[in-house]
């Protein structure tokens, strides 16, 4: 008698290729998922970097001449804040954020995973460096993203 249908190998054969299938897949789905929030990471690091480099150029701006900002910076490591024309001493201080106004700061809100440094170099006496570190953990090792601009004696 000969019956029709399928074999118990052929089942756990076909059980076992589906299986694996279904594992690339998942892995695939996860590395997706990690890349995104990296890439989300470094969007926000790369912004608090400009952001770094932009406040450095209002305060030069703000002066009315050149020497007047020349003099009053000196070289070495420093902190910014959005709300505050002023440089501040460099500590390794990581930023907050504040959910309610979704800004990055070092006055209120929670300790995010980031850190700022604004470093000032006296290139000559027409030139300035800016170079602004960002730097932030992630999966027990540090990742840092830097930006570079030059400041110069233009009015």
């Amino acid at each position: 008698m000969k019956t029709s249908g399928f074999s118990l190998i052929g089942v756990i054969v076909a059980v076992f290729i589906l299986s694996i299938g279904m594992i690339g897949v998942l892995d695939l789905s996860q590395a997706s998922l990690r890349a995104a929030s990296l890439s989300q990471t470094r969007l926000i690091a790369s912004g608090l970097a400009q952001e770094g480099i932009e406040m450095v150029r209002y305060m030069r701006r703000t002066q009315s001449d050149w020497s007047d900002w020349y003099d009053a910076v000196s070289s070495g490591d420093y902190r910014v804040q959005y709300d505050n024309s002023s440089l501040l001493p460099f500590s390794e201080t990581p930023l907050k954020f504040n959910a309610a106004s979704g800004l990055y700061q070092y006055d209120s809100g929670d300790n995010s995973q980031f850190y700022r440094k604004i470093g000032l170099t006296k290139i000559s006496a027409d030139e300035v460096k800016v170079v602004v570190e960002v730097k932030w953990q992630r999966g027990g090792a540090w990742r840092n993203l830097t930006a570079e601009d030059r400041l110069w004696n233009w009015k």
